[in-house]
């Protein structure tokens, strides 16, 4: 029996939460958040008893929370305008603390930034004013970064952001000095997440730098979240770069119109560690969607999960890569990671046809397995002389259980590649 193949494209639903609050003779009250359609459910901050006004609307603006006297579920609203830079340091009380807009604020100019020194417990949210999607706008930046990241971090979250015309990376977090212990929390960041954003003709969007190196371990990152970015128009080669992960979650993100004059073998997303990438439509672009460079922190092996993605129409290249080094296995400190390859939509791969294009390039994984099932691809114009799905690079014998392959998009099912949207 001819397998066949029918693919559902369902409108995806988008939710914003937004907080107000009234003014009442007792204090500040907070109303009940109301669900507004157009964007992604992101969690509404739990308001304390006070709520600090700050800036005036241009210049350089400073939050410094030991100044403040910040307090556990306090909330700072920032007045909008037109600001040159705004610093934000010393936030690290036990619960969390909000900072929203109030109104558009936009960070502008050509040495335009945000710097975050010494925070934990701290969301950073554009989703303050209704009607204001994107409230944090950081613009026309040719030479500079948007966001500089230092210190420890833990519990960092930044969301519903717009960055437009920014010629360094739009963050970058100076962690790679932090050597690991995975006994101490000051040694590592934890739970930094990156949600609702948008990026249009800048840089890369993250650079997080560390690695394995002689047995020491730095930079680590545990549970990083990158969700609903929407990224397009840059020739940026990596989207992100992270040098050490442990259990990340890249999902729901879309990226497209990317590296049109860029002929660097590179990533979109390039990360080197264990978690998952799924849920990802990237389109129109050069470089793997994914270079995951598979290792497991500790001595128990970990999962690299990637899954339910559409990739359609790249110039160079396979879908996703895993690859692992053998200079970063460390003994005690490192081991190998199993890769698994499942669920995904690819087609048009590697038009150029100088590299071979399918579904995953396995190279050594040092002890991991590679696990490719249910995929299913069309048009590779420049597929392994052995496979139509696997490239295998290296002594990593991939396991392959139904895949399907067409050598059309219509022969898949699909009848207008331009319409295919993030799996449900």
């Amino acid at each position: 029996m001819k397998k066949t193949l029918k693919l559902l494209t369902l409108p995806i639903l988008f939710l914003i939460i937004f907080t107000a609050c009234k003014k009442t003779d007792g204090g500040t009250t907070t109303v009940p958040p109301v669900p507004k359609p157009g964007d992604t459910t992101t969690t509404p901050p739990v308001i304390g008893s006070r709520v600090l006004n700050l800036g005036t609307g241009s210049g350089d603006l400073t939050v410094d929370g030991s100044t403040l006297g910040v307090k556990t579920n306090d909330l700072i609203k920032i007045k909008s305008g037109v600001y040159s830079s705004i610093n934000i340091r010393n936030i690290n009380v036990s619960g969390i603390v909000t900072i929203q807009n109030d109104g558009l604020v936009e960070i502008a100019g050509s040495n335009d930034h945000i710097t975050l020194t010494n925070v934990s417990n701290l969301t950073i949210s554009g989703a303050g004013t209704s009607g204001i999607s994107r409230g944090f706008v950081s613009r026309d930046n040719a030479q500079h970064r948007s966001i500089i990241i230092s210190g420890v971090v833990h519990d960092l979250t930044i969301q519903n952001f717009s960055f437009k015309n920014i010629g360094d990376y739009v963050v970058f977090y100076n962690n790679s000095q932090q050597v690991y212990n995975a006994g101490d929390p000051t040694s590592y960041c934890n739970n930094l997440k990156f949600l609702n954003i948008d990026c249009n003709n800048t840089a890369p969007f993250l650079q997080m730098d560390g690695g394995v190196a002689n047995g020491v371990v730095t930079g680590v990152i545990k549970n990083l979240e990158i969700a609903y970015l929407n990224f397009q128009n840059s020739d940026c080669g990596n989207v992100i770069f992270v040098g050490n992960a442990d259990n990340y979650n890249i999902h729901h993100n879309t990226v497209t119109n990317i590296n049109k004059n860029n002929n660097n073998h590179n990533g979109i997303f390039t990360i080197k560690g264990s978690g998952s990438f799924h849920h990802n439509l990237v389109t129109n672009h050069q470089g793997n969607a994914i270079r995951a460079w598979a290792r497991s922190l500790g001595t128990t092996p970990k999962d690299v999960l990637i899954y339910s993605n559409t990739v359609v129409n790249s110039r160079k290249y396979s879908a996703f890569e895993t690859q692992s080094f053998a200079d970063e296995m460390a003994p005690g400190q490192t081991t190998y990671s199993n890769c698994k390859v499942y669920n995904n939509i690819c087609g048009d791969l590697d038009l150029s046809k100088d590299w071979v294009g399918v579904v995953v390039d396995v190279y050594n994984l040092f002890g991991g397995k590679c696990e490719v099932y249910n995929n299913t691809g069309f048009n590779f114009p420049a597929p392994n002389p052995t496979s139509n799905i696997v490239n295998q690079q290296s002594v990593t014998v991939p396991i392959l259980t139904n895949n399907l392959y067409f050598a059309t998009a219509q022969a898949a099912g699909i009848s207008n590649e331009n319409n295919l949207t993030i799996q449900p």
